[in-house]
């Protein structure tokens, strides 16, 4: 179904529905003039202000200070692709991940039915594969799927952390587990969840909550790794960081800043810790090869932020079965950062390289709408491979994106009554 408009109003979205998911689970230098991202657009320059330099280490920064596009030259994005069905075969249960295929087809995973369905370039359906189990080709939870340039599909689920390889048929190949390293402290990352991104190159990157018996009751050590498709070697560390999770007697951090990444093509990772606004580029092995900048001001944690996560946080845990009087203690000892993080997601565009970073914009949060889907990403800003800003996209209602290629965007848009729905935008590009 090919659509001529593009929803007309931003909702914001669900700030900690898939932490909160994942916890449960479980139990799952270069100064700069700043500038002001609430300005006004007569205060505002025309052009993205970008400068270089590189450090004594050798480390290139690029810092932006300008506002981006002007209003004759912003991209917008058009409903290009819409598949799903509001009752019929083709209903989706719950939409985990939308990813372009070989051909300009579309494949869908549907985290509730555990099948993977493949739409050709009209958006009619060509076949489905998987099935919930432990056999080949079946799935347990699984949360995205991953094409590889030379054809092999990867699918991908947190608990146990595995990796299921499959030709585009859905044939099985083979899989991928976490090594069962062991370091002396006791620390183990097989066998706690993980989070898959796989490049299309076919490097294979995890991020994995670690074991560690000597840990706080409430802290969540963490490590982003690269490992080999097979298994048998030990992973190179990208990154380590630690997550307080607000469990047991903590409390839980509302917005406080969490890491966020995702691999290019050529195997470097891009990775933000979420505040202040900074994206690292970073080698295979874990070296720092870049760092992007862009000075804004922080957005504050208003009223109208707390009652929309407390209300998100009530459904999420009562929906994960969570006792009444659990839910009620945890909300109210619920501690609320000053400031939204600055940097929420990171997405890298396939083919080109461009960056697009999950963002909060105040000047479209309306406190009269609902939430969106699953975060409070109503915005996404663009910068170039380079780490030039370009501008500001905002968010199409309803929409939560899942991946970029260099003229589309792929993800889920729900209706307003939060029936999923697999979505593909064109990226438009005045004078391009």
């Amino acid at each position: 179904m090919r659509e001529g408009s593009i929803p007309g109003r931003i909702r914001p979205g669900r700030r900690l529905s898939s932490i909160l998911k994942a916890v449960l689970s479980c139990l799952a230098v270069v100064d700069v003039a700043s500038c002001d991202a609430g300005a006004s657009a007569d205060d505002r320059g025309t052009e993205a202000e970008a400068f270089s330099v590189r450090d004594s280490a050798g480390i290139e920064v690029v810092t932006n200070t300008g506002f981006g596009w002007s209003e004759e030259t912003a991209w917008r994005l058009e409903p290009d692709l819409q598949v799903g069905e509001l009752d019929g075969p083709l209903a989706f249960g719950r939409i985990s991940w939308v990813a372009p295929g070989p051909d300009d087809r579309m494949f869908v995973l549907d985290a509730q039915s555990h099948f993977v369905h493949v739409f050709d370039s009209a958006g009619r359906s060509v076949g489905r594969f998987g099935a919930e189990g432990d056999g080949p080709g079946e799935f347990r939870r699984p949360s995205a799927v991953m094409p590889v340039s030379d054809g092999r599909i990867a699918v991908s689920q947190g608990f146990p952390p595995l990796l299921h390889w499959l030709t585009s048929d859905g044939e099985h190949l083979g899989s991928t587990r976490l090594p069962g390293a062991r370091d002396e402290a006791g620390a183990r990352s097989a066998g706690a969840f993980g989070l898959w991104q796989v490049a299309t190159s076919g490097q294979v990157f995890v991020q994995v909550q670690v074991i560690d018996p000597g840990a706080d009751d409430d802290e969540m050590p963490t490590v982003l790794l690269e490992v080999e498709s097979d298994g048998d070697y030990p992973p190179d560390t990208i990154s380590t960081w630690t997550w307080h999770a607000g469990i047991g007697d903590e409390p839980i951090r509302v917005f406080e800043p969490v890491p966020t990444w995702m691999p290019r093509s050529d195997g470097s990772v891009l990775l933000s810790h979420g505040a202040p606004y900074e994206i690292e580029e970073r080698s295979s092995e874990g070296g720092l090869r870049r760092i992007i900048r862009r000075r804004v001001t922080p957005v504050p944690v208003t009223q109208v932020h707390r009652d929309r996560s407390l209300a998100d946080m009530r459904e999420n845990m009562e929906d994960g079965g969570a006792p009444p009087e659990i839910v009620d203690d945890m909300l109210e000892r619920a501690e609320f950062q000053p400031t939204v993080p600055d940097v929420l997601r990171v997405w890298v565009s396939e083919g080109d390289g461009r960056l697009w970073i999950g963002v909060h914009d105040a000047g479209l949060l309306e406190e009269t709408e609902p939430s969106t889907p699953d975060s409070w990403t109503n915005a996404w800003d663009v910068f170039e491979r380079d780490g030039r800003y370009l501008g500001r996209v905002p968010v199409p209602e309803g929409f939560s994106l899942r991946v970029v290629t260099e003229d589309a965007l792929y993800g889920v848009w729900e209706d307003e009554l939060e029936v999923p729905f697999a979505r593909r935008y064109r990226v438009v590009r005045p004078g391009a």
